[in-house]
């Protein structure tokens, strides 16, 4: 089976991470794991240091990557709205 690895969060400054499934997208492993015991059950399964670097690196830069696109949400509307408009939307008017 061809796992990929996944970093899903951070704890106490550390990654943890996750295995998926290249072909399903399930993920295999039951809970997050830690650097280190992906490190171990990739080098018990013959993968060297180097190879296993560069997929370490590739999801972490992804999980890095998603959560600046995900940390704020834009609202347009916020910043063209003066507070005139927005009392009329409420159907107030400046005196209510």
């Amino acid at each position: 089976m061809d796992v990929a690895i996944k970093k899903v969060s951070e704890r106490d400054g550390k990654g943890r991470f996750v295995l998926v499934n290249v072909a399903t997208r399930e993920v295999v492993t039951v809970n997050d794991i830690s650097e280190g015991t992906l490190r171990r059950y990739f080098h018990d399964n013959g993968v060297g240091d180097e190879a296993f670097n560069a997929c370490l690196e590739s999801a972490c830069k992804k999980y890095g990557s998603r959560a600046r696109k995900e940390s704020v949400p834009v609202n347009d509307a916020q910043e063209t709205m003066g507070d005139d408009d927005l009392l009329f939307e409420l159907g107030l008017g400046e005196d209510d």
